[in-house]
């Protein structure tokens, strides 16, 4: 059964959507041994979110 928001591995750069919550992020930084990523948000305020599981990410449409 497929949700739709697992992704492949992810890269540095590449902008996703994080599943239950709103906002485009780009990924800043990857931890592949424990397959998470630090996101920064693309709003302009530079806030990183740490630790995110690969598993909620989704990537974001391109515009």
């Amino acid at each position: 059964m497929s949700t739709g928001t697992s992704m492949m591995t992810p890269k540095r750069g590449d902008r996703v959507c994080i599943a239950q919550q709103e906002g485009v992020f780009e990924i800043a930084d990857i931890n592949s041994l424990m397959q998470t990523a630090n996101l920064k948000s693309t709003d302009g305020l530079g806030h990183i979110t740490r630790n995110v599981p690969w598993t909620s990410l989704k990537l974001a449409d391109k515009k």
